[in-house]
């Protein structure tokens, strides 16, 4: 295939093999995507607020953790709180990696006498290969990282002189998937090995939205700049020459010129027609809201709408954060689960205990309360005078109620009467 006739969005998802099965990009464009999209990350606000975002509606605050034992809930503790650890910290650098990357690398580091795990993240962009089961693609069997860190320090090199003679390694580092590294992915079909980030869509748009408001500033940078033209009328080219020495230096704003009728002074600016293209930096910004699953508003725009159209627009966004905390709820008890069994397999903990524990995120609320509190309002007040006309009973006002709500509630149990 030529690349030269594809488009920029064609350059990330077009394979260059004929097979079809394959729906990974090639391991080249894969790193310069990592790539791009950390520049994007580092280099432009949006991109930024974006990944930001995202931190902030899944995580909020912090993620708690509960153990029904409490020795279970002592093991557990013990790890998010081990200085080496920092669960606290990490959960968001595994948020937010997963978002800028598409996909993290968890290592594990288990101590054989007391089963305490220690973790460390990979860069995805230093895993080259990943080997899965002949018969399914989704079950990895192990993951190739590409040689890094091959140079010993001097320190090591003078207490051990051998390592002179020793030829480096440059065939990488195997890890076996499950006990050594797991790999954790998002946006991605199922035949396909790796993941994509939120921004990978977006980079086009992003670039281009930025070159807009470079462009936009260095116009009206352009209309704010002025020369004087000054006019000397019967000058024979000696005067001329005079004037352009005595006029070298321009006059200092708020100054006041002196002159005869044989000078005119004129301030020339730039005819630059750059009619207002707001609509066009919209248009942009548009592309990459829709590419990001935000409403215009969450970057920033609040021109267009009314606070029930902003309402409505946020709530896919919403619930976007939401899958996503179902995600990062199954990375993090992947790693508990990890904990406790190797606590199991070392003595450390009981295999008889109640290992149960709960993962609790900060809740996202769809729901507007204000809005409830006065549909429940006038509710009531209609069940009310319903029940004053003999309409209806007591039960069927409470059926309505409880089933308007949304709540499931037994109505004997609730009035203390027997079940028939």
């Amino acid at each position: 295939m030529d690349m030269s006739t594809l488009t920029e969005e064609d350059y990330y998802w077009r394979r260059l093999s004929d097979d079809l099965s394959l729906k990974d990009v090639m391991p080249a464009t894969y790193l310069d995507l990592h790539y791009q999209c950390y520049e994007a990350w580092h280099a432009n606000p949006l991109a930024a607020a974006i990944i930001e975002m995202t931190l902030s509606f899944v995580l909020g605050r912090g993620v708690i953790v509960e153990a029904s034992n409490k020795k279970v809930q002592r093991l557990l503790r013990s790890f998010w709180d081990d200085p080496a650890n920092r669960m606290d910290e990490r959960v968001y650098t595994l948020c937010q990696e997963l978002a800028l990357y598409g996909e993290i690398f968890v290592r594990f580091f288990v101590n054989a006498y007391d089963g305490s795990v220690k973790i460390r993240m990979i860069d995805p962009s230093l895993i080259d290969v990943i080997e899965t089961d002949p018969e399914d693609v989704e079950t990895p069997l192990r993951f190739h990282r590409r040689p890094v860190g091959q140079v010993a320090d001097t320190a090591t090199i003078l207490s051990d002189p051998q390592l002179l003679a020793e030829p480096l390694n440059m065939d990488g580092v195997w890890f076996t998937a499950g006990s050594e590294v797991m790999q954790f992915a998002i946006n991605k079909v199922s035949n396909a090995k790796r993941g994509r980030s939120d921004l990978a869509t977006l980079l086009p748009w992003l670039r281009r939205y930025k070159d807009w408001l470079t462009d936009r500033v260095r116009i009206n940078k352009y209309k704010a700049a002025f020369l004087w033209d000054v006019q000397l009328t019967g000058a024979d080219k000696k005067t001329i020459d005079r004037k352009r020495m005595e006029y070298s230096y321009p006059p200092e704003p708020g100054s006041v010129l002196l002159h005869n009728e044989a000078e005119k002074w004129t301030a020339v600016q730039p005819a630059i027609n750059a009619n207002d293209a707001s609509e066009d930096g919209r248009a942009l910004k548009l592309m990459i809201a829709v590419g990001a699953g935000l409403p215009e508003h969450y970057l920033s725009d609040s021109s267009q709408g009314n606070r029930a159209t902003a309402a409505e627009m946020g709530l896919p966004a919403l619930l976007r954060f939401q899958r996503r905390q179902n995600v990062m709820k199954t990375i993090l008890r992947t790693i508990l689960d990890r904990v406790i069994m190797e606590a199991q397999r070392a003595g450390t903990l009981g295999r008889s205990l109640d290992t149960s524990y709960q993962v609790d995120f900060p809740e996202i609320d769809v729901t507007d309360h204000q809005i409830i509190a006065s549909a429940t309002q006038s509710l009531v007040t209609a069940l009310t005078q319903a029940k004053a006309q003999g309409w209806i009973c007591d039960e069927t006002a409470m059926r309505l109620l409880f089933q308007t709500l949304g709540v499931e509630v037994d109505v004997c149990v609730e009035r203390h009467e027997p079940r028939f």
